[in-house]
């Protein structure tokens, strides 16, 4: 399972190579690579929805005068949600930027369960990978008229998924052996 697990890490990632976690000089510089990607998929899907944020109040919401002062309750509810959203998914890029790493610690060195969190800590990189992934798709294929039929719960339950995977693997991490 473990080399299924690695080929499909390397895959997602883009790699020729399936040497993921694969030497102990290399945890490191591994974990940046898979935190970084995920990152920028993060980046992504937020620069998506800032965006249509914008598009969506200069198109959407009138600007106020005499005779309509205010905008309509409904558009400025769903440009709220939106920014929401987009607050949530911004929050999740700093929380994958800044996640904990694997230490050189005796944790890693212990042979009968070095190997076991290692591949834990696979398949919850491929997991944070593949969550990103939706993420950022739901986050770019978002349009006005999604935001008015109010198409947000695909987008909560990508972000509940990808924040359950990162506290998982925070979890893995922090545990003692």
């Amino acid at each position: 399972m473990a080399e299924e697990t690695l080929r499909r890490v390397a895959r997602l990632l883009g790699l020729a190579d399936t040497a993921i976690y694969s030497e102990r000089t290399r945890l490191r510089q591994d974990d940046l690579l898979i935190r970084s990607r995920a990152s920028q998929a993060l980046a992504r899907a937020a620069t998506a929805l800032r965006d249509l944020a914008s598009r969506y109040a200069a198109e959407r919401i009138p600007a106020a005068s005499r005779e309509n002062p205010f905008p309509p309750k409904a558009q400025l509810a769903a440009l709220r949600g939106l920014e929401k959203h987009l607050r949530a998914v911004q929050a999740l890029e700093a929380e994958v930027r800044s996640a904990p790493f694997p230490t050189e610690a005796e944790v890693w060195e212990r042979p009968r369960s070095a190997s076991l969190q290692i591949d834990a800590l696979l398949l919850l990189d491929a997991a944070l990978i593949e969550r990103d992934a939706a993420v950022e798709t739901l986050g770019t294929a978002t349009g006005q008229d999604d935001v008015e039929a109010g198409a947000a719960p695909s987008l909560d339950s990508a972000l509940a998924d990808l924040h359950t995977t990162l506290r998982e693997r925070s979890e893995l991490l922090a545990a003692p052996v």
